[in-house]
């Protein structure tokens, strides 16, 4: 998974592809549209859901995998 840019990397584009994410915490969330989560660091600090990387979705529906 591509490292956090600290923007959306589909910023701009009026059709983005959906992705999935993977948190600070180790929870990874997929097939997601890129602007629904803040990629910028929280302005409290680090926190459990900072994104930390992404990748494009290879699913086809929304599936949230917790840490083991």
């Amino acid at each position: 998974m591509p490292l956090n840019p600290g923007r959306n990397p589909f910023e701009g584009n009026d059709s983005p592809p959906l992705i999935d994410v993977r948190f600070r915490n180790g929870i990874v969330v997929r097939c997601v549209p890129p602007g629904n989560y803040l990629w910028k660091q929280w302005p409290t600090g680090p926190h459990d859901f900072d994104v930390v990387s992404w990748q494009p979705a290879t699913g086809k529906d929304y599936e949230v995998v917790w840490p083991t």
